[in-house]
């Protein structure tokens, strides 16, 4: 009986630093777990990891423009085919994997339309004709964090202008960059050059600016991820109108920006003030700054960017023990499997272990600590 069969994952969640130019990668780092407590047959255990992605939209009510690619494909064999079936013992088996990934991939992109781009894992054992196959998938989360220099991402942005000889006005932000639910602070400076006007309604509104490109064929659309109407009077003072204010940006419904040639995110954050001149006519002043939302994990700080690892912690010198790599044998035993614990007391420790160790006793997330699914679920 097949008790447990498991993607572990130091992280399934993945973060790329600075543009697909500059960034050096990551790595993915994990096990495969397999608990049975009888004798298993199995042709063949492998592991994939791939990343795809689909652009699409629709032309008109009828037809749909779309694309699928693979974006990316590793696998992983820990038991290869063979003339006769591998017998695996009962007993508690790991096979650890690594992979370092390109800073070329796309990140994670969902709720885009019809468009989006993912990566998972998934792992199969096959078995005899008319045994039932395992399976285990992990969906693998990629993000990309754009800011390549802190100090110029605390700049604040300022957009100086003068409109039709009527206004003077400074519209800035408090950064350059954000993270997705972060909160934007908002300055509008007015200072009018004529007699008789005054403000009726100001709006702030935040732009999502999407393009999907398939070969030569190109789709523009814009969502309005948040506006906020305010029809109150603007404080006056010495002759001049200044309105604070702050944008969210929903992680609920804001994506973060994306440079690549399949699905293209760009945010602005736009104002529209409303003018009056002495009671009669009515005057519509619309400005926007570009606005940069970075999906990256943590808060921004200097340690994120300037500390670079040692080179005794650099994991691509690591040799391979080869002792980790299973047997092409008939009768394979859990002790000689990459020397895993016989019982499971790795499932239940929380410390990750450090780089100069065995990545074998990687622990569970949380979702993990839930007991194992029944045998017909796998």
């Amino acid at each position: 009986m097949t008790l447990l069969f498991q993607i572990r994952l130091e992280q399934d969640s993945l973060t790329l630093r600075g543009t697909p130019m500059e960034s050096v990668g990551c790595v993915l780092r994990g096990q495969l777990v397999l608990v049975t407590t009888e004798p298993i047959k199995s042709k063949e255990i492998k592991l994939t990891f791939q990343g795809k992605s689909k652009t699409a939209w629709d032309n008109g009510n009828v037809t749909e423009t779309s694309e699928k690619r693979i974006l990316y494909r590793h696998d992983w064999v820990f038991l290869a085919a063979q003339e006769k079936y591998h017998v695996l013992q009962p007993g508690n088996y790991c096979w650890d994997f690594e992979l370092a990934l390109p800073g070329t991939l796309i990140e994670t992109i969902e709720q885009c339309n019809k468009s989006y781009v993912r990566y998972n894992l998934k792992a199969t054992l096959k078995r005899p004709t008319f045994a039932q196959n395992l399976h285990t998938k992990r969906k693998i989360q990629i993000n990309r964090c754009l800011i390549s220099n802190y100090f110029n991402s605390m700049e604040s942005v300022v957009l100086l202008n003068s409109w039709e000889n009527k206004v003077e006005y400074e519209f800035s932000i408090g950064a350059r960059y954000f993270r997705l639910d972060d909160k934007i602070p908002v300055e509008l400076i007015i200072k009018p050059l004529i007699k008789g006007i005054n403000i009726v309604r100001f709006n702030l509104i935040f732009e999502e600016h999407r393009t999907y490109n398939i070969g030569s064929k190109t789709m523009k659309e814009v969502v309005v991820v948040d506006i906020k109407r305010d029809s109150s009077s603007i404080p006056f003072i010495d002759e001049t109108w200044i309105k604070n204010d702050e944008m969210s940006i929903p992680k609920s419904r804001c994506l973060a920006d994306s440079e690549n040639n399949q699905i293209r995110i760009e945010h602005k954050l736009k104002f529209e003030v409303t003018f009056q001149v002495e009671d009669k006519e009515y005057y519509k002043l619309t400005a926007s700054l570009s606005v940069i939302v970075t999906s990256c994990p943590s808060s921004i700080n200097t340690a994120m960017f300037d500390t670079l690892p040692t080179y005794d912690s650099y994991y691509f010198d690591k040799e391979i023990n080869e002792d980790s790599i299973p047997s092409d044998s008939n009768n394979i035993t859990s002790r000689d499997n990459n020397l895993c614990n016989n019982n499971l007391s790795s499932i239940n420790n929380n410390n990750l272990p450090s780089y100069d160790s065995t990545i074998s006793l990687i622990p569970l997330s949380i979702n993990d600590y839930i007991l194992p699914p029944a045998y017909g679920t796998i």
